[in-house]
């Protein structure tokens, strides 16, 4: 048996109290937005908020792009936090409330209000324990607003929102911001629902109503906005004609979606929840490595990935759970015994040896 993983038992413990706790009660209230909506199918998210417009060159895996010249989404890539999180809903909310080239004026307060159906704290799920009385003790509730606050001042701090109520008072009311890097501390520009012209991902609305927002890592979620950019701006056919593939650099995924190899290696717990079919080449080790690998290898090729159908129509804290726990026992991301695979036995092409994907 594999030796146990301290962050796999820690994660499944962390999702066992959310599933218990308000996870339910979260997506619920996420569907009841969305039904009260406009019921987008899915919900754009401008392209230079995941992938700089240029590519920029990294010489070594181990010194990725400096913080400030990654793309917003991945510079929200922390082991806690949920200001990525809270900003894809905060795009969700708002493309429920308006439709493509319009603006979203009256965006929620962070907690319930007698004028007000929605709050940021009964759309956002997170791990918020009480740790007893005392000077230092805090509600549950307490620490959730302190988590969803800290998150919006993060979001201020990268021009992804603007206090209406004055510097650093996000919390009280604030104004959505173009997500694509537009704004500056002294000139917002505001938000609006990107329109058929502009290039955008759309991610499925099920992300949101299912729960997969709350339930994935920071990296498996902007691991998955990079797949979902690719497959629909890079994605190659095969003899299926309902089916693409796409793949993606090394060189782009460090210069271009300014992600690292932890990112990258998402794509094996993305595979595992039936998100992403993955096809790896024949000789590569299920941890990516090559067999026999030489300097000069020529057969050296990347993954092709695609979407699993309806992979975000399931409940994603019941998926996700058995997952960690089949992780937990057996120390591989393997999918559940008999799980179809959407494409199989394509013959991949030869690629450059800094192909990694």
């Amino acid at each position: 048996m594999a030796p146990k993983d301290g962050k796999v038992e820690v994660r499944l413990e962390a999702l066992r109290a959310l599933r218990r706790s308000e996870l339910p009660a979260v997506t619920a209230e996420a569907l009841r937005l969305w039904q009260g909506g406009w019921q987008p199918a899915g919900i754009r998210v401008r392209r230079a908020y995941l992938r700089n417009d240029q590519l920029k060159l990294v010489e070594d895996e181990r010194k990725p792009l400096p913080m400030g010249e990654r793309p917003l989404a991945a510079r929200m890539i922390t082991p806690k936090g949920v200001a990525l999180k809270l900003h894809l809903t905060l795009l969700f909310a708002a493309q429920c409330a308006a439709r493509p080239g319009k603006g979203w004026k009256n965006p929620y307060p962070v907690e319930p209000t007698p004028q007000s159906e929605h709050s940021w704290v009964g759309l956002i799920a997170t791990i918020a324990k009480y740790r007893g009385p005392g000077i230092q003790g805090a509600s549950v509730a307490t620490n959730k607003r302190r988590q969803v606050t800290e998150a919006l001042k993060k979001l201020e701090g990268l021009n992804l929102i603007r206090p209406t109520m004055g510097p650093g008072r996000a919390r009280q009311g604030f104004e959505l911001l173009h997500e694509g890097g537009k704004s500056t501390p002294a000139a917002g520009v505001p938000y609006t629902v990107p329109v058929d012209a502009e290039p955008f991902v759309e991610i499925p609305r099920e992300f949101f109503t299912g729960g997969w927002v709350h339930v994935l890592t920071n990296s498996e979620i902007t691991a998955l906005l990079m797949w979902l950019d690719a497959l629909k701006h890079d994605a190659s056919p095969t003899s299926d004609p309902t089916l693409f593939v796409t793949r993606v650099t090394s060189a782009v995924r460090q210069g271009a979606y300014g992600l690292g190899r932890e990112a990258y290696e998402t794509h094996q717990q993305l595979d595992a929840f039936q998100l992403l079919d993955v096809l790896r080449p024949e000789k590569r080790h299920y941890d990516g490595k090559w067999q026999e690998y030489a300097e000069d290898s020529s057969d050296l090729a990347c993954h092709r990935v695609t979407l699993t159908p309806d992979g975000f129509t399931r409940d994603a804290g019941e998926v996700v759970q058995e997952v960690l726990q089949r992780r937990d026992a057996l120390g591989d991301w393997s999918r559940p015994p008999n799980a179809p695979r959407r494409y199989t036995g394509i013959k991949l092409r030869k690629a450059s040896r800094d192909q990694d994907n």
